[in-house]
This record gives structure tokens, C-alpha cells and sequence, in this order.
């Protein structure tokens, strides 16, 4: 199955957030708890937390960040 190219930048988004909340949330989990014994339970509960909070500016930013290199760069 292949994605349309409407769909591509919203697919795009939405793993970069899941990536990128994924390693954030890790560093900062072992940054402030450490390793303790629930570490994992801990990790899972703040990325999932962070992927939420993730979402609107993965799928928002994009498009107005292109806008703007647009308008700063030449043809």
C-alpha cells in the first residue's frame, strides 16, 4: 500500500513525533528518576504524556515553517 501525497506530510508528522517523543521522554526519564525498578512503567507513562502533548505542533508547525522558508528563500 502505498500513501497519497496528501497524506505523506501528515504520516511524516506523526512519526516524528512518536520518534521523537520516544527518545525525549527516555533521556528525561533517566535525567530525572534515574533506573529505578519501574523505570519502564515510568518512561512508557511520560511518552505517551509527551506524544499527546506532541501532536498539535508535529501536525501544525510543518506547514507554516515551509510557509516562512518560502518567503526567506530564493527561486
Amino acid at each position: 500500500m502505498k500513501l497519497i501525497k496528501e497524506h505523506r506530510m501528515i504520516v511524516f508528522s506523526l512519526l516524528m513525533g512518536v520518534g521523537m517523543s520516544f527518545f525525549m521522554s527516555f533521556v528525561m526519564t533517566v535525567v530525572n528518576a534515574g533506573f529505578p525498578p519501574m523505570f519502564f512503567q515510568i518512561w512508557m507513562r511520560s511518552w505517551l504524556v509527551g506524544f499527546f502533548a506532541s501532536l498539535i505542533p508535529a501536525l501544525g508547525l510543518p506547514p507554516l515553517i515551509n510557509k516562512f522558508l518560502d518567503l526567506i528563500t530564493k527561486d
